[in-house]
């Protein structure tokens, strides 16, 4: 077994893992990054090009690792469908793009209801703003600045807005009609060339992969800068467990999936960036003496608090082409009308109605969002002249509550590749989760009608939800009762281990999470680099009390 070592061990190299290996590197941190996929290649990988691309997404670049089962995928079983891609920048490989913020009651949802194992963040939006700012002049944002439904952005860079097309501009009319909130989306997408990506050409082909590197993929927006820094990235090499010696973490074991060899790196600190599933199993199966429960994990929390927020996917029609399938798929615009808790209502939290595009001919063929194939036989092609083109994606994104038994665990019934175990997700849907996803299909279901809609089709609130934005499964939060990490990410139990991903949200807020999981990851990459020597020297303690604070202030936008 082969040992090299570093400054920083991170493992995963999606959102979180490609922040923080750029933004340690950038400041002269050795730092090796372990990622259990590989590259994709756009002229071979991406189904983008392919005559078959809409029927490649259901198969081979299935968001699903169940759908894939390729040697670097895990098997999930469970009440969710996991969006989990394991390559060179995680799941963005393959996203939409949409690039909204939480908001600022969304740090202090404790205060507000505190229902169901809910609390509030141990940081404040005003704290993590400037991070936002950083995060996305890496990524690269369009838009357009002065949402009211937000504070002020005086930082924060942006390209023009995507094109709205027919279809964002004939659904805003209903939301005028009725006076609500509407708002044309920050989308991870450039319109303008940056950085030797190309900006968008309006394929629409985003959730089959960029070959231009329009959409902000953290494989084409962090990495070569972080490569270019000296960071070792290491691919096909899937973490086995954590070491920990005299309760500090001291690297990984990983396999070589080429080799099936197994190989040591030792660090004196750790970032564990692996997903809101990879994570929880990371630590889950690096139990060890002292750590009988697993890693970071003596409160039983590690896994639990699961939240993926609870959706309706609706389909609109129109009587007259809106040409849904054309553009950059992003979000055009949004509403965020009911995004707050009203307490006239049987329910807490809100939602954003999030206006999508569609696919192209075969993805009508085969039931669009709401998945209801246009049968076969007499009448098929007069059906499918009335929905195709004619047709546009709306979809209810709720927040969910953190409820403590919906959780993953480790399920040696069911093992990947190299013999490791799966996961077993449990989850039941909390009824205030699924009136709150009703209730937004109405108000979606009369903005419809308002823009002169023909007919909506609607999931209503999924009871198998698709799993697409997976949190909360090694929360942080204000001690070790109720959290698994203190305010910088860094775990109450091993001071040198750091978890920065979709698991360490504290809540889901109503919007979609890799910019704050981007946004997270930068922060965690300058406390790292202020408190270096502190952390390395910490005692083992349970609230780590004494690490100095990071002044937010002196953060600048440095890409």
């Amino acid at each position: 077994m082969t040992t090299d070592h570093f400054d920083v061990l991170v493992i995963g190299s999606g959102m979180g893992g490609g922040a923080v290996a750029k933004r340690l590197s950038d400041a002269g941190v050795r730092v090796v990054c372990l990622e259990q996929g590989g590259w994709l290649d756009p002229s071979v990988d991406y189904s983008h090009e392919l005559n078959t691309w809409e029927l490649e997404k259901l198969r081979g670049w299935s968001y699903s690792p169940n759908d894939r089962q390729l040697p670097e995928d895990y098997p999930v079983n469970g009440h969710i469908r996991p969006y989990l891609f394991n390559a060179v920048g995680g799941s963005t490989v393959c996203y939409g793009g949409h690039w909204p913020r939480y908001k600022p009651v969304d740090f202090r949802k404790g205060t507000e209801h505190g229902l169901e194992g809910t609390i509030d963040w141990p940081i404040s939006y005003e704290e993590l703003a400037p991070f936002y700012d950083i995060n996305d002049a890496e990524m690269g944002i369009s838009g357009v600045p002065g949402d009211p439904a937000y504070p002020a952005r005086p930082n924060a860079p942006r390209q023009p807005t995507t094109r709205p097309g027919k279809l964002g501009l004939r659904l805003s009319e209903g939301f005028d009609a009725l006076g609500w909130h509407w708002w044309p989306s920050d989308n991870a997408i450039i319109t303008q060339a940056k950085d030797g990506r190309l900006g968008c050409n309006e394929c629409g082909g985003c959730l089959s992969g960029c070959p231009r590197g329009s959409l902000g993929g953290v494989h084409d927006a962090y990495w070569p800068k972080a490569l270019r820094n000296g960071v070792d990235l290491r691919t096909g090499a899937r973490v086995e467990k954590i070491e920990v010696e005299n309760g500090r973490a001291t690297g990984a074991v990983y396999i070589d999936l080429a080799t099936g060899q197994r190989h040591y790196v030792s660090a004196d600190m750790v970032v564990l960036s692996a997903s809101g599933l990879g994570t929880p199993r990371i630590l889950l199966m690096s139990e060890q003496k002292g750590f009988s429960n697993g890693l970071a994990n003596g409160n039983d929390l590690v896994g639990r608090h699961l939240m993926h927020h609870s959706y309706a996917n609706c389909d609109v029609w129109f009587d007259e082409p809106i040409e849904g399938y054309k553009a950059s798929f992003g979000a055009p615009f949004y509403s965020q009308e009911f995004y707050d808790t009203d307490p006239t209502k049987p329910f807490v939290n809100g939602f954003t109605m999030q206006v999508g595009r569609s696919y192209g001919a075969a993805f009508t063929a085969t039931g669009s969002h709401t998945r209801e194939p246009i049968r076969w036989g007499a009448g098929h092609h007069s059906r499918f002249d009335d929905d195709f083109g004619n047709q546009m994606l709306v979809y209810v994104l709720a927040e969910d509550l953190p409820v403590y038994d919906n959780r993953v665990r480790l399920d040696t019934s069911i093992t990947d590749s190299s013999g490791l175990p799966g996961l077993t997700v449990d989850f039941t849907p909390h009824e205030n989760d699924i009136l709150l996803t009703n209730y937004g299909v109405e108000r979606l279901e009369q903005v419809a009608a308002a823009a002169g809609a023909s007919r909506v089709r609607s999931t209503g609130h999924q009871n198998v939800n698709p799993g697409w934005h997976l949190m909360g499964t090694a929360r942080m939060g204000n001690s070790p009762e109720d959290s698994t990490t203190n305010k910088w990410n860094q775990t109450w139990e091993v001071p040198n281990l750091f978890v920065v991903d979709g698991s360490s949200l504290t809540t889901g807020a109503a919007v979609n999470p890799t910019p704050t999981i981007g946004a997270l990851a930068v922060r965690a990459a300058e406390y790292i680099i202020a408190n270096g020597a502190h952390i390395r020297s910490q005692k083992v303690t349970p609230a780590n009390a004494d690490a100095p604070e990071l002044d937010h202030r002196k953060v600048t936008v440095n890409v």
